[in-house]
């Protein structure tokens, strides 16, 4: 009888699924050890978790506790977020405000505080999840005017990537080398962070 944790990493590894034509196998490493991503986790980890979201994805943001506790309690695992913001002009300014907030140093708060509003998303309610964990909106649009391009440039690679990989929407998951083209359970990400680790030890 197989257990749920074999039955969970079996289900995991049929989710990964070919790369789209003249996506080679080798250009992984440009998806997720891209300079400009900010690194959540431990950035000399093991695995790397690389997960396409956007911030009005109600998937995403459910998961994104889960996902926060699974890479604290691991200790050796590499998060890197791949925004895709396909819902929208709010989507996308809440993308670049958090990059931009990067310069300031508030990425990982940024992103967790406009991951965790509730409601509905507005440019307001951005500047406000800003503000509440120390970040001067206004400061960080400075620093959006100035790093605008380099901001869009990045977010164009990860939708390019998510063509690449024909992903239908968010999230969507690379880890280790599997990709996996639908929302996870918390402990499918377990299972699969444990595939991940199985396939470097060959």
């Amino acid at each position: 009888m197989m257990s749920r944790r074999s039955l969970l990493a079996g289900a995991a590894a049929a989710s990964f699924g070919p790369l789209q034509p003249g996506f080679a196998a080798t250009s992984l490493d440009e998806v997720v050890f891209d300079p400009a991503l900010p690194v959540l986790g431990n950035d000399a980890g093991d695995v790397t978790i690389a997960e396409f979201f956007d911030y009005l994805c109600p998937s995403c943001k459910a998961l994104h506790p889960q996902l926060k506790e699974i890479v604290r309690g691991d200790g050796a695992i590499r998060l890197v977020m791949k925004d895709w913001p396909i819902n929208g002009d709010i989507a996308w300014y809440a993308s670049r405000m958090v990059h931009a907030s990067a310069a300031l140093g508030f990425y990982p708060a940024a992103h967790d505080a406009v991951m965790t509003l509730e409601g509905a998303l507005t440019h307001g309610r951005v500047d406000d999840a800003l503000r509440s964990v120390g970040a001067d909106a206004g400061a960080v649009r400075d620093r959006l005017d100035q790093r605008l391009k380099a901001i869009d440039a990045l977010i164009a690679r990860n939708g390019a990537h998510a063509e690449a990989f024909a992903l239908a929407g968010t999230p969507a998951f690379l880890i280790g080398r599997r990709l996996y083209r639908r929302a996870l359970a918390a402990d499918e990400i377990v299972a699969a962070v444990a595939l991940a680790r199985k396939d470097q030890a060959g």
